[in-house]
């Protein structure tokens, strides 16, 4: 019995041993079947960042090389060694992108520049129907809010991430045609460069990119594009943390059964270190996707993940939240005057100046272009918004050298807080402070502003006052009246100025001062500016021995065909320059003394008289009158206005009439509504003599009218 119970025990021993080896074994298959199975979706999610990554990277080249204010004049007018110089000098210098191309089927036009050809102009780069494709596809994103695109095209057998926009700076993208205007493709191509970079960054093994539509290679990622068309797919070596766990716990299995719990053990361990890498890897990822890739800094993605973070979210409901927002001022000139690579540089400066000015637990990130935003979600950070906001500002007081050269950057920066009794949504928070930024940019400041209540208000009656504008222009509600500017010594008409009145069927007559400041932030003082200089080639009589003066906005003046478009319509209508004076304000020489200084020496070139308005009211220095080829002037009506009131208002014009003098230059005094008025500025030697005294505003009908009946 004893034998026969020893072979029963050792058969129950064996057949347990056998049980547990065989559940062991099972267990470890499903389990290392299930690790490498894991890798593989972690390897594929990695994968499929790194293309939405890329593709984001590729767009943010394209906002920095497309949305460049003189590309398009250099594109319409061939000067291809401009375009050369900006976009196809940085392929060398850039790992972002392979191709840059610009085209505008309709006219014929196609520059295409590529690493392998280097700075050689590339004509037919693309075909039509890809360039087509392309175009269809940003339409589609103009209809979702969205003026950028990208798209997977195949060119010489070659697979590239193709990003598009309109090229050009535009105020209201919205208003370009995807469809017909001239548009900038930059191209990144799925090279073995690109898919090393990939290894790199994500850690996975011999990345293989299989062009066409290849069926679906099992385990791979697909490449589609906009249309969810098989473009190719990514293959890889997959990793396979399971077999290398079966081999280091399969020898302790075998010999001793009871190394199995040991080995089990280890086999646990193993595992948790593989998630924790692959937990790594995924975060270093998403990473990647918020993160800007020239600055270093979060992009818009990463800015609004963080203000979506539980912690800013209940910072927000309790009233400890502040938004900064930044706007760089000058930055649009570096990019014009010295190229992309200086741009580049100066972003790059600037967020490592922001971060230094800012505590290591204030979140920054560039929102793209040149502005940035803060998040505040502490407490004490939110009370002391304005300044940190101030800190930001003062940052920038330090010129930006790049190359031997010296840039002045400054920031307009807009600051919008929530507060206990008042707390807001990081959604209201970011419009408010992004309207208070707008609102410091357009008034100058150079200190923070922060957000009120009025800006909502103001800004919505300045919509509405920009529709109306608009609408007015559509249906002929402006239009022009003369004032007489009288010639001092004689008492004659020397001249008139042609002024822009409004007659809304609402609002009624809408003072100038209300709606040119407007029409010139919306950029309608174009179409303004157009009307008025129209409307005096119709009505001014060539035979008349007297000048019109019309009044230039600044914004007019950054036009470079402005002087032979002037020219041409004056002709049409059997006019001279010379019959025509420009009136310009101080602002213009502020804002770009070197654009308006070419502009207005090829005016006067051609003929037009330039006048200098409202002259002592702003910050114009004497080199001015030295230095540009003005021919009057105009003194502001708030000196006229002081005489007989103060002292010094006499001395005061005076002395600008001496200084005309001593400048060879004629003096107007505008404003003029008394006798007494009329008769002292005589004296102190004024010129002209412009006011309500010598005649009202009047069209071009009453005034013909009032001379009929005179006579």
């Amino acid at each position: 019995m004893r034998t026969g119970l020893d072979k029963k025990l050792g058969l129950y021993i064996n057949v347990a041993t056998l049980v547990s080896l065989i559940a062991s074994v099972l267990t470890i298959y499903f389990f290392v079947g299930s690790l490498n199975q894991n890798a593989r979706e972690t390897d594929t999610l990695l994968l499929a960042q790194g293309l939405e990554a890329a593709a984001r990277s590729n767009e943010t080249w394209a906002v920095d090389y497309g949305w460049w204010a003189d590309a398009v004049t250099y594109f319409d007018e061939g000067d291809t060694e401009t375009l050369t110089s900006s976009m196809a000098a940085p392929l060398q210098d850039h790992s972002g992108f392979d191709f840059v191309l610009l085209a505008n089927e309709s006219e014929g036009r196609e520059f295409g520049w590529t690493v392998e050809t280097g700075e050689t102009v590339q004509e037919n780069l693309l075909s039509t129907d890809d360039l087509a494709l392309i175009r269809r596809d940003l339409q589609a994103q103009y209809e979702q809010g969205s003026f950028l695109a990208s798209h997977y095209l195949t060119m010489d057998g070659r697979t590239y991430i193709a990003s598009v926009t309109v090229l050009g700076e535009y105020e209201d993208r919205a208003a370009t045609d995807p469809l017909t205007d001239t548009i900038l493709v930059i191209g990144t191509e799925l090279d073995r460069d690109f898919l090393d970079t990939l290894e790199q960054h994500y850690l996975v093994q011999d990345i293989r990119f299989v062009p066409g539509e290849t069926g679906m290679i099992d385990g791979a990622v697909p490449v589609r594009d906009q249309h969810d068309d098989l473009v190719g797919e990514l293959v890889w070596r997959p990793s396979l943390p399971g077999i290398e766990t079966l081999r280091i716990a399969l020898i302790p299995l075998v010999i001793y059964i009871a190394v199995f719990l040991l080995a089990s053990q280890a086999l646990s361990a193993h595992a948790r270190k593989l998630a924790r890498a692959a937990e790594h890897n995924e975060r270093r990822a998403r990473q990647a996707a918020s993160t800007d890739k020239l600055s270093g800094l979060p992009n818009r993605h990463g800015f609004t993940q963080f203000v979506e973070s539980k912690a800013a979210e209940r910072a927000a409901r309790e009233g400890h939240a502040a938004i900064i927002y930044v706007d760089l001022n000058g930055f649009k000139a570096v990019n014009d005057k010295a190229g992309h690579a200086a741009g580049d540089f100066v972003i790059v400066e600037v967020a490592r100046r922001f971060r230094q000015a800012l505590p290591g637990r204030v979140s920054i990130a560039r929102m793209g272009g040149d502005e940035f935003a803060c998040v505040l979600i502490d407490e004490d950070d939110a009370c002391h918004a304005l300044d940190l906001a101030r800190g930001l500002i003062a940052a920038l007081d330090e010129p930006i050298h790049f190359e031997a050269r010296e840039f002045e950057i400054g920031a307009a920066v807009g600051v919008a807080a929530s507060y206990p009794d008042e707390p807001k949504s990081f959604v209201t928070l970011v419009d408010q402070a992004d309207l208070a930024m707008y609102r410091a940019k357009a008034d100058k400041l150079d200190y923070p502003l922060y957000y009120d209540d009025d800006f909502a208000a103001q800004d919505g009656l300045r919509r509405s006052l920009d529709a109306d504008i608009e609408l007015g222009l559509g249906r002929q509600e402006f239009y022009v009246v003369y004032q007489p500017i009288i010639d001092a010594s004689t008492g004659k008409t020397a001249s008139m100025e042609a002024l822009l009145r409004w007659e809304h069927p609402v609002r009624g007559n809408v003072p100038p001062d209300i709606f040119i400041p407007a029409a010139e932030d919306s950029k309608l003082i174009h179409r303004l500016g157009e009307l008025v200089f129209d409307a005096v080639c119709k009505e001014f009589d060539p035979s008349l021995d007297c000048t019109v003066s019309i009044n230039l906005s600044p914004t007019q003046l950054n036009d470079p065909d402005l002087c032979q478009r002037f020219v041409a319509r004056l002709k049409e209508h059997g006019l001279s320059p010379c019959q025509i004076e420009l009136e310009i304000t101080e602002t213009v020489l502020i804002e770009d003394f070197g654009r308006a200084k070419a502009r207005m020496d090829e005016l006067s070139e051609a003929g037009f008289r330039l006048n200098l308005d409202d002259f002592g009211t702003g910050f114009a220095s004497i080199s001015y009158l030295h230095t540009l080829p003005f021919s009057k002037i105009k003194v502001d009506k708030s000196f006229v206005d002081l005489i007989g009131k103060d002292e010094s208002a006499n001395k005061t014009l005076q002395a600008m009439a001496l200084l005309s003098d001593a400048m060879k230059l004629e003096i107007v005094a505008e404003g003029v509504e008394t006798e007494y008025q009329a008769s002292l500025l005589r004296l102190l030697g004024f010129t002209y003599l412009q006011g309500w005294y010598f005649g009202q505003p009047q069209t071009a009908g009453a005034r013909l009218k009032s001379k009929t009946a005179g006579a």
